[in-house]
This record gives C-alpha cells, structure tokens and sequence, in this order.
C-alpha cells in the first residue's frame, strides 16, 4: 500500500515537473522563480526511490541511488529561498535596497547548501530501514536545528498572508500551513507517509504561485 502511494507521488511530481518546463518553455525565464523545476525534480527523485526500494532490494545499487537522494536535497531545497525572491520582486513586495536583498538571498542560499552538504552528505553513513513495507537507506547522523526549512517556511508565510491580503490569493498560504501541521503530526503519531503527502500539498501551492496572474 505504502509502494503504490509513493509511486503515484512520483507520478503526480513527474507531471509537475514537465508541466514546470513547459510553462518555463513557453512563458518566462525567470531565473528566481524558475528553480521550482529543481526542487520539483528532487522532489521525483526521491519519491521513486522510495517506492522502487523494495524492487531494487538491499546492497551497493540502492545506497548508491539512496546517496544521491541527500545529494539532491542538499543542493536544490535551499534554492527554494531564491523563489520566495523571485515571488517578492515580481509583486513589488521587495520595493527598496533590491540588491541588497538580492545578495542576501544568494549568500543565504549558498551557505545553507554548504551547511547541508558538509553536513548530510560528506562522510554520511546509510543504513538499510524497512517500514510500511517499502525499503530505504537513512543516514545515521543526527538531525541538527532545521534553521533552513524554519527560514523557508517563515518566508512563505509572510508572503502568503500577504497575497491573501492583496490579491485574495490563499493557496501558498494554506500549502505552507498544511506543511507545516503535517510535521508536526508526523512528529506526535510517527507516521511519515503523512508529511510527504503535506509536502505534494505545499508544492503544489508553490506551483500554483508560480502561475499567478501577476508573477
């Protein structure tokens, strides 16, 4: 049940991400916005390895593959920061000192990549897990303070709140609220099927965003 329900999140993450490069296609090259395509890619990617654990089975192959998982998380999740830019500038949020929000974005950006690589993914150790019947390879370190997603997820709130007051746009408020109750219960029933399904819901919100008549 759990392998079918994280092989149609990759199937539902694959129509997002070719519907992401069509719109890029036909519609805009903002390079701000435009790196949802990254994070919906990951996005894919791991959710298929989720589901094909099982099929491809404990050895060198999965951890290799599970490996690239972290890898891809590592460098395209802190980029979700430059698309709350790309949102901001795009609806005159950002009025005032553009560069130097720029430039902030991309030192916080960057640095957030470095935080993560140095420390999930150089010299990490994975383990094989069995749970719902699906199989994974998890690290074995320790989760530090999630200073990254707390800075994303405050990012867009604000900005979501401030659509709903503007444009009487809801959708990437709630997808953040939605993200953010799903970790928390996620944490109080331990049942992880849930954040990820959470996580379609906020993405789809950000997809959504991206779309908006004035962006």
């Amino acid at each position: 049940m759990a392998m079918a329900f994280f092989y149609i999140l990759a199937l539902v993450y694959l129509i997002l991400f070719v519907g992401e490069l069509v719109y890029i296609k036909k519609h805009s090259f903002q390079i701000y916005l435009n790196v949802l395509v990254l994070v919906l890619f990951g996005l894919l990617y791991d959710n298929l390895m989720i589901a094909s654990g099982a099929s491809i089975g404990e050895g060198d192959t999965l951890e290799v593959l599970s490996k690239v998982r972290y890898i891809l998380h590592a460098l395209f999740t802190p980029t979700l920061l430059l698309f709350a830019l790309g949102v901001c500038l795009h609806l005159n949020l950002i009025t005032i000192k553009k560069m130097l929000w720029k430039g902030s974005t991309y030192l916080l950006t960057i640095g957030f990549i470095l935080y993560e690589l140095f420390t999930s993914v150089f010299g990490m150790e994975l383990v094989p897990k069995w749970k719902y019947g699906i199989l994974t390879y998890e690290s074995t370190a320790t989760t530090g303070f999630p200073i990254m997603i707390i800075m994303i997820y405050l990012a867009f709130i604000v900005i979501g709140f401030w659509l709903v007051k503007k444009y009487r746009f809801p959708w990437l408020f709630l997808g953040t609220i939605f993200m953010i109750l799903g970790g928390v219960l996620t944490i109080r029933i331990k049942f992880e099927p849930m954040v990820n399904f959470c996580k379609l819901l906020f993405m789809l919100s950000l997809v959504m965003t991206r779309r908006f008549k004035p962006l």
